[in-house]
């Protein structure tokens, strides 16, 4: 579910008179997944799979950018030094702001809120471009803001859905 709506919105084929079209539709993606069915995962699952994409990219895989449409956990010097090795390797490591409506400039939210030149934090907008209710902001923690509200994309099984959040607005 949460992985193939963040996918399709980045890459979801265009120009075939099916569904959607991602923001990127010529994009390649490499699904790196460590949240379970559940959205559940833990911090040393991420610092392997940003370690995992460090490593592609240092073989010659040419890996440009992490989408992380997730969040959750306290600060974590390993994982900031995962973060900090993309940064190395020339990776842009795109991150969901969070959804508690937070300040993130007074409650950080990581991975987003790590202060790392590669680490572009993500907040949602509605369709009339005001900040969602739910999203995190800080105007010096988040980057940018895209649309993250009644996002249509794909589902697993060939289906489409609706979902809102940062992750939504996060691959955009």
């Amino acid at each position: 579910g949460h992985g193939t709506h963040v996918a399709g919105t980045i890459a979801a084929v265009g120009n075939n008179a099916l569904g959607v079209v991602g923001v990127n539709w010529h994009a390649s993606i490499l699904p790196i997944k460590f949240l379970d069915a559940n959205g559940s995962g833990t911090t040393q699952g991420a610092i392997e799979a940003i370690e995992y994409a460090v490593a592609l990219k240092r073989s010659g895989i040419n890996i440009k950018v992490l989408n992380n449409s997730w969040g959750g956990g306290g600060f974590s010097q390993g994982l900031l030094d995962a973060i900090e090795a993309a940064n190395e390797a020339g990776i842009l490591f795109v991150a969901a702001a969070g959804n508690s409506s937070d300040n993130n400039d007074e409650t950080p939210s990581y991975p987003a809120s790590y202060s790392v030149p590669n680490v572009l934090s993500v907040a949602a907008i509605d369709k009339n471009g005001n900040l969602a209710w739910f999203s995190n902001y800080g105007a010096n923690s988040v980057d940018l803001a895209a649309p993250g509200v009644d996002i249509l994309s794909t589902s697993p099984g060939g289906g489409y859905q609706t979902l809102s959040g940062t992750s939504m607005a996060t691959p955009h």
